[in-house]
């Protein structure tokens, strides 16, 4: 039994905000079922990236949940997700602010039918930012709490880093959390609640290290001098004999010096945190030294040595390498239209109420009908009528 085992969770959501938070949940034992939008009828177009249950975003965002397809601007698809609410725990919806009262959605009108509701609602800004209106993808988070600004060398303009995307992932770590607590609280009040999860917030909050030397000292993050993103010689990437690359982070003295015992260059150890131009010399002293031996040479010297190294890697060699192997990190499973397709596994270890094996994700719109009679409580009649409708699929 998983430990959120018997919590049901509608899932209104389309970006990884919110399905990867859902997909958590799953993997904690909740019955998650997305509400999709039928790619008939009337119902909204939308990109083949939320409708191609092949595709890789939704076959990664969706394992261990089920999937009905409803149109929520159609009045009968309103009362099937207001039938599913009613039996729900946690409803996560991801819309522009307003939007969820215009279909019938929202707090308000849903925590009436089911006062124990959770009701978590992902935004980039949140409901009364002057920034309300803004759309919000990961670049424009990142861009706006100042990390953007701060990433890659000023010889470059600053670089995004396209994977992970982390202010999606700061808001599935705020949204779990909150609803957690929730959960919790409810134990207690015997009333759900409302959860506002605001993206940019969330991104600032996590983004405390520079935000707070600012604050407190008025020193400004910027882009570094030296061209690989870092001004600091013991935390660095540095190119190896075989065209390769090794990262290194000797925060602690004992590390930094066991490295520049490794290198021969125990005149370095006094300059751990020396200024820039002393980091710049001692960087480009290393760059020589590293370039005298290949990758797993340095890796095994690393290990050796105590120092906190290691290799820069592919996506290729990641999924292969033995830890990832040891640690079971990617699963194979059977898919009726992918046949054989690897997944990865949750990372969630408990000892007692351990997480769901990772499961396939659902085709789209695969458990409409089954939903629509288990929870609903629909006839086959009443099911032909509503797709002929176009309100499910």
């Amino acid at each position: 039994m998983g430990p959120l085992d018997g919590i049901k969770v509608l899932d209104l959501s389309r970006h990884s905000p919110g399905r990867y938070t859902s997909m958590i949940m799953a993997d904690f034992g909740a019955e998650v079922i997305t509400i999709e939008t039928p790619r008939t009828g009337d119902a909204p177009a939308l990109s083949f990236m939320f409708t191609n249950d092949t595709w890789f975003r939704y076959v990664g965002m969706n394992c261990n949940k089920k999937s009905i397809a409803v149109n929520l601007k159609h009045p009968k698809g309103q009362e099937i997700v207001h039938r599913l609410v009613d039996k729900a725990d946690v409803l996560i919806e991801a819309f522009r602010p307003g939007a969820p009262a215009r279909l019938g959605m929202d707090y308000e009108t849903l925590s009436k039918r089911n006062p124990r509701l959770i009701y978590c609602a992902i935004t980039g800004y949140g409901e009364d930012s002057p920034y309300v209106n803004r759309g919000a993808h990961d670049i424009n988070v990142v861009a706006l709490t100042g990390i953007l600004g701060a990433t890659g060398s000023k010889a470059g303009p600053p670089i995004h880093v396209i994977s992970p995307q982390i202010s999606d992932l700061s808001a599935n770590c705020q949204a779990i959390s909150s609803i957690l607590a929730a959960l919790y609280a409810r134990e207690k009040t015997g009333k759900g609640q409302f959860i506002e999860v605001a993206i940019a917030d969330g991104m600032l909050f996590f983004n405390w290290v520079m935000t707070l030397r600012y604050l407190l000292s008025g020193e400004k993050a910027e882009r570094s001098v030296l061209p690989s993103g870092s001004d600091q010689a013991w935390l660095n990437v540095y190119r190896t004999r075989d065209d390769k690359y090794v990262a290194l982070s000797c925060l602690e003295p004992p590390l930094w010096h066991n490295l520049c015992r490794l290198v021969g260059r125990e005149d370095f150890i006094p300059n751990h945190f020396a200024a820039i131009d002393k980091q710049e010399e001692m960087y480009q002293e290393l760059c020589k030294i590293f370039a005298t031996r290949t990758r797993d040479e340095w890796l095994k010297l690393f290990d050796e040595a105590d120092v906190a190294g290691a290799p820069v890697y592919s996506i290729e060699e990641t999924v292969s390498d033995p830890h990832v192997a040891h640690r079971g990190l990617i699963v194979e499973v059977d898919h009726p239209k992918l046949e054989k397709v690897k997944l990865i596994k949750s990372p969630f270890r408990l000892s007692d109420t351990p997480v769901k094996p990772r499961a396939r994700p659902p085709l789209y719109a695969e458990n409409t009908e089954e939903i629509l009679k288990s929870v609903v409580g629909a006839s086959e009649k009443e099911i032909a009528q509503l797709r002929k409708e176009g309100v499910i699929e």
